[in-house]
């Protein structure tokens, strides 16, 4: 019995010891705000919010030190928790209001600054809250319903218009001998015109809560090859909904294709997008799509699919002026053949690096790699094997403002696939350069 009550008086005096410890640490962390140093302050109180968040002056603190430092999640998550045990606190609801503004959601924001004016707050106060509305009237649309849209024409050169190889005769292993593939078939590279348009419109439908609906047509003209112009069409609508930091997104889409002027390809599909602001300058988000792949033409049905994708993506903005960004993603799929397709089913996975500098208003630069690994699940009956491919791209381009609202955009994309089966070794090059013109 005395060794038990020695082990509770030991257990005790290292609980006020750590106390102790905290509260010189939150004592420390409050000299340093009023020092002005407020990411000294965040990381001297982070350690701590596991053992003392509730604590209604602890997340006051804390929640104020990982706003200034630029740590807004974590600031809204805070200030939440001090509203929670006290909605009187007009200083936390204050500094939650001012989060929502820097996430840009605007009515959080404008919400919390409007029941802050309701408890008869100082002038002081008064003043700042309404000089904050002011920049939210300011940079919200005046309408609640906002049409966006672009028209382009460009020209343009593609190594190899038919997605061809480079490779003949090709090697047939079921039949022991090479055949030689129609130079129709075969990589060719032609210059083309293309024009595009597009058009959105957002109506929002409350104050968390929008609408949208969109669609865009492309037309490609090649030079020689007249049997492989193309027309397509795309359709999209979906609601979304804002959450503090949050977005969630549920959208339809759909798109047909037209080649040589005869119905190829029609697509349509699901997607569920969420999205979350860390901190002022980083977005995490996840993405999952089902997508039906359906050709219109009997010759190429047995290619159908259904595509079943997941993509997890990060974003984060750079530079004092924030004139840089970069962005990751990584994603998994699987393509359902619907029916016997002769590669079967094929499971996938890619990467992304895309990166993003802003020279001046209306001057900028982006480049973006990306790798693919697909891996087909049965045996190709002709090359007595199960195709495998991995295929690397990377797309650079330029944009040069002559305006706010015209441009000129240069593109250059590079690609290459690698395959098991040689008939799928494809090199690509194409350059294009448009004239760009948005209406806001």
């Amino acid at each position: 019995m005395d060794k038990f009550i020695g082990i509770l008086i030991l257990l005790l005096a290292v609980a006020i010891g750590n106390t102790a410890m905290a509260a010189g640490e939150v004592e420390r962390a409050n000299q340093l705000i009023e020092e002005g140093k407020y990411i000294e302050a965040f990381e001297l109180l982070e350690p701590l919010e596991f053992d003392l968040s509730g604590d209604e002056n602890f997340d006051l603190l804390f929640g104020f030190s990982a706003l200034e430092a630029g740590h807004i999640s974590l600031a809204t998550l805070a200030l939440e928790r001090v509203l929670a045990v006290n909605p009187d606190n007009n200083i936390a609801r204050f500094h939650l209001a001012r989060a929502y503004f820097v996430l840009s959601d605007y009515d959080g924001a404008r919400r919390e600054f409007e029941m802050l004016l309701s408890m008869n707050p100082t002038a002081g106060i008064r003043e700042t809250v309404g000089q904050y509305l002011d920049a939210i009237a300011a940079r919200e649309p005046a309408s609640s319903t906002v049409i966006t849209g672009f028209v382009s024409a460009g020209l343009g050169r593609d190594s190899n218009v038919t997605g061809g190889p480079s490779s003949n005769p090709i090697f047939i292993p079921a039949l022991g001998t090479s055949i030689p593939l129609q130079d129709s078939d075969l990589e060719d590279e032609d210059s083309y015109g293309n024009l595009s348009a597009g058009i959105d419109l957002v109506h929002r439908s409350s104050e968390t809560g929008s609408i949208y609906v969109g669609g865009n047509l492309n037309s490609r003209k090649y030079g020689d090859r007249d049997e492989l112009d193309t027309q397509s069409i795309g359709l999209r609508t979906g609601y979304q909904r804002a959450f503090g930091n949050q977005v969630l997104r549920a959208g339809l889409n759909a798109s047909k294709i037209n080649q040589d002027g005869e119905a190829y390809q029609q697509n349509g599909g699901l997607e569920l997008e969420w999205r979350n602001t860390l901190a002022q300058r980083t977005q995490i988000g996840a993405v999952l799509a089902q997508t039906a792949f359906r050709h219109d033409e009997q010759t190429f049905e047995d290619s159908d699919y259904d595509d079943t994708h997941l993509s997890l993506s990060a974003l984060r903005v750079l530079g004092e002026s924030g004139n840089k960004l970069i962005s990751t993603a990584i994603g998994f799929g699987r393509e359902k053949a619907v029916k016997d397709r002769f590669d079967g089913d094929m499971n996938y996975y890619d990467i992304s690096l895309t990166g993003q500098i802003q020279f001046t208003d209306l001057h900028s630069a982006f480049a973006l790699i990306s790798y693919r690994n697909m891996k087909y699940d049965t045996e190709n009956a002709l090359f007595l094997k199960k195709r495998n491919e991995s295929q690397t791209a990377l797309v650079a381009g330029l944009v040069y403002g002559l305006s706010t609202t015209l441009s000129i955009r240069a593109t250059v994309v590079i690609s290459e696939t690698r395959s098991n089966v040689e008939l799928y070794d494809v090199d690509r090059q194409d350059i294009t350069l448009a004239l760009r013109k948005d209406f806001l």
